[in-house]
């Protein structure tokens, strides 16, 4: 086969090469295959003759890899098991209840899996294919329905609804609180083991807001990922700056405390977003319906 890939053998030739190389038998491959013998050898030969060079040392009733076949044998296996869990996946898209959305990963962690049980009640027949890949979605290059996009809201050619302004407070677990007397007053955070996302947003902001013009502590852990920062305030590590939207389910369950009322904004929102025609269909507008449901359900949530 030639063309904008170049000289590549046929996919029948690249499975019998990779059975044969696995199974070190074309008779056992043979098998494996419901195909002859003889059927496999020839598939053999036409991709050696493509090659131009033996990818097998023939030995007896048993084959050996040449050093060209054990290179070729790595890339053929990477490359049948990359399409086949690719085709695989296309079964998705035939199903009348499968929706695409992609979302970050803290907002799938943290915000997502605890409604899942209420999706299923509500709309028992959708099937949602989850996806937290973090690169910005291009709604004309991929499968995506719908998705989770923090930032302004201009996004034209898209819908967009705004689920909630983003606004941060400090968290922590009740046991970590009671170890500064469940934190009476703001500047007791000064002495507490604060945790860090990337925001600019941070906590010299928080205390600006309640009239501590000290430089916040430095110290203390870092993450990238404030889903991942907002785990480790659950495990007890410390206070965290945390997205209430996101932290709300934990507020609201007794895991984590917002010891304090005060709020910082950061200007920018969480938004719901989605190709206009594909949100159009029955099963994408039911789980948008019910995104928009979830996010504006109880007085803590509201925009």
């Amino acid at each position: 086969m030639k063309g904008r890939f170049g000289r590549l053998p046929s996919m029948q030739a690249l499975v019998g090469f990779e059975s044969a190389a696995r199974l070190k038998s074309f008779t056992r491959a043979a098998d494996e295959l419901y195909m002859t013998q003889s059927a496999v050898s020839h598939q053999i030969r036409t991709l050696e003759e493509l090659l131009g060079q033996a990818v097998f040392r023939r030995m007896g009733r048993t084959v050996e890899l040449t050093d060209a076949g054990a290179d070729l044998l790595e890339t053929t296996s990477r490359t049948l098991s990359t399409l086949s869990s690719g085709i695989n996946r296309l079964d998705f898209y035939t199903k009348p209840g499968s929706v695409v959305f992609n979302c970050p990963p803290a907002w799938a962690s943290h915000w997502l899996l605890n409604r899942l049980p209420d999706l299923k009640r509500v709309c028992p027949g959708l099937d949602p294919w989850i996806d937290t890949t973090i690169e910005a979605i291009n709604f004309d290059h991929s499968e995506t329905d719908c998705a989770i996009w923090y930032g302004d809201g201009a996004w034209p050619g898209l819908t967009v609804e705004k689920l909630y302004a983003e606004t941060l407070s400090p968290v922590c677990t009740p046991a970590y609180a009671s170890h500064f007397n469940n934190f009476q007053q703001a500047d007791q955070l000064l002495e507490a083991d604060l945790l860090h996302d990337e925001r600019w947003e941070g906590w010299n902001s928080w205390f600006s807001a309640v009239g501590i013009n000290r430089v916040a502590p430095v110290t203390g852990v870092n993450f990238s990922d404030p889903g991942l920062m907002l785990e480790s305030a659950l495990a007890g590590h410390g206070v965290a700056l945390a997205s209430l939207p996101l932290a709300r389910h934990a507020i609201d369950s007794g895991s984590l405390v917002q010891p304090f009322e005060t709020t910082v904004g950061t200007g920018k929102s969480w938004y719901l977003v989605g190709e206009p025609r594909r949100i159009s269909r029955p099963a994408a507008r039911s789980f948008w319906d019910w995104l928009l449901q979830q996010s504006r359900s109880t007085s803590h949530e509201q925009i």
